[in-house]
């Protein structure tokens, strides 16, 4: 048990001690700085209707993302809020039965994110998307039938979290988010 406290205690420390040298480095994404995302991610289908078929299967995606931070110096001048907007485009199928289940799917839409520096040159930030989305769904028979099951548009509200380590006017990134969509995402990203 002391040996808990005493390591509890050095983590506390070296969190307060990193806190303020965080805190004199600045913001890496400050105000008027442009962030433009394109990356790989993976998502899940929700197709349903056929018989016993439960589709939840893998739909890769290709997703670009733009930022422009807005207002800056804001968290001990670490942080800042952007707006901008984002597009995505994909595409999966699976086999069941000899049949071939398809989705397609594409969104649209505007995003806001609080952005905040804990380490130089690491842009962490957090948001919320709000948008358009349809997915196209479709069953191919071993014999070349299609049957067309449907466009369902939805309205599409996601939240998302991040990291983009910034190197000069280039980076790498990784997103979470909360949507089947592509509730996983790589790439990289210009920084302007």
């Amino acid at each position: 048990m002391k040996r808990f406290f005493l390591l509890l205690t050095v983590l506390t420390v070296i969190c307060v001690f990193g806190a303020k040298t965080v805190s004199a480095q600045g913001c890496a994404f400050p105000t008027g700085s442009l962030g433009i995302n394109l990356g790989l991610g993976l998502g899940n289908s929700d197709f349903v209707g056929y018989h016993y078929y439960d589709g939840h299967f893998i739909v890769p995606t290709f997703n670009a993302a733009v930022d422009y931070a807005f207002l800056g110096n804001i968290i001990n001048s670490n942080g800042s809020i952007s707006g901008g907007g984002y597009f995505g485009i994909g595409g999966g199928r699976e086999k069941w039965n000899g049949d071939k289940f398809i989705d397609n799917r594409f969104r649209l839409g505007t995003r806001g994110a609080l952005h905040y520096t804990w380490v130089r040159n690491l842009d962490t930030y957090a948001g919320v998307g709000l948008g358009f989305r349809q997915d196209r769904y479709k069953r191919k028979d071993a014999n070349g039938h299609t049957d067309d099951h449907g466009s369902p548009s939805d309205f599409d509200c996601f939240g998302f979290a991040g990291v983009r380590y910034i190197m000069g006017n280039f980076a790498f990134y990784s997103e979470l988010q909360t949507t089947n969509f592509s509730f996983f995402q790589i790439g990289i990203s210009f920084v302007l």
